[in-house]
């Protein structure tokens, strides 16, 4: 009777092969990890960006509308407050048809539009937007139309043609008037050296528009302070404005929501 022998797999063999094929598998899952990560990176920088360019368009379109009245600039005030590690900004403006929350108060679209930097979720810093009919923002009641624009914001900053010196200045302190040019940086993120954002979007809007001087306005009431068109505030006497804040750009205005 004759043996048969079958030839097989020794356990030395079997171990490589196994010990192969789990490399095989490991590298695949770090390259798909690899991917996910790019991926959800790319996206990150993506709606990042995107987000900074609508914040970008949003300041331009109210700031290229921005209205003043100088008979009565108690309430066309530009504000800006750049004292703060951001700035802040606020203003009168003939908002167009495609600008955020435009259509929430009917046909009131002259409204003080603020841009301001506000706590968010994990610590972060996000640039948010408010807005209201411009004499129903004199009410401290008011409770006005809020917009996130931007979130992990790490930089906002304002800077201001200063037709004197013929250069660009980081302060703003005539309230009653508009400057020619406003520069605006947004910076989202934090690049991985260093303390620079991730993502800077930059723009320097002109404005079209000047101050409307008293002796070419025609006020309701005659003389200068009257009350602009839309009625008055709640509680108001006619002829009378909103007390001008002496320090425009330092805390407590209250034309500038609380942080």
């Amino acid at each position: 009777m004759k043996t048969r022998f079958q030839r097989a797999f020794t356990l030395l063999e079997v171990m490589i092969a196994i010990t192969i094929f789990s490399m095989i598998i490991i590298g695949i899952y770090a390259t798909w990890t690899v991917i996910l990560k790019g991926t959800k990176a790319g996206m990150s920088a993506a709606a990042n960006a995107q987000r900074g360019r609508i914040a970008l368009r949003t300041l331009e379109d109210a700031l290229l509308t921005t209205q003043m009245f100088s008979a009565n600039y108690a309430y066309y005030a530009f504000v800006a407050d750049t004292s703060g590690d951001f700035a802040a900004l606020s203003m009168v403006s003939h908002l167009p048809a495609a600008f955020p929350g435009v259509g929430r108060y009917g046909d009131n679209i002259v409204r003080r539009v603020s841009f301001t930097i506000e706590p968010g979720e994990n610590n972060q810093k996000n640039l948010v937007m408010t807005q209201g009919p411009m004499m129903m923002a004199q009410s401290k009641d008011f409770q006005p139309y809020t917009l996130v624009l931007a979130k992990d914001v790490t930089l906002f900053s304002l800077e201001f043609w200063d037709e004197r010196a013929r250069e660009w200045s980081n302060e703003w302190k005539a309230t009653n008037q508009l400057p020619k040019m406003v520069r605006i940086a947004i910076g989202m993120g934090k690049a991985k050296s260093g303390s620079d954002p991730l993502d800077l979007v930059t723009q320097v809007v002109a404005l079209p528009a000047s101050a409307v001087l008293p002796e070419f306005q025609v006020p309701q009431g005659g003389g200068p302070g009257a009350v602009p068109p839309g009625g008055l505030p709640p509680g108001r006497p006619p002829g009378t404005g909103p007390p001008i804040n002496p320090n425009p750009g330092g805390v407590g205005n209250p034309l500038l929501p609380k942080r």
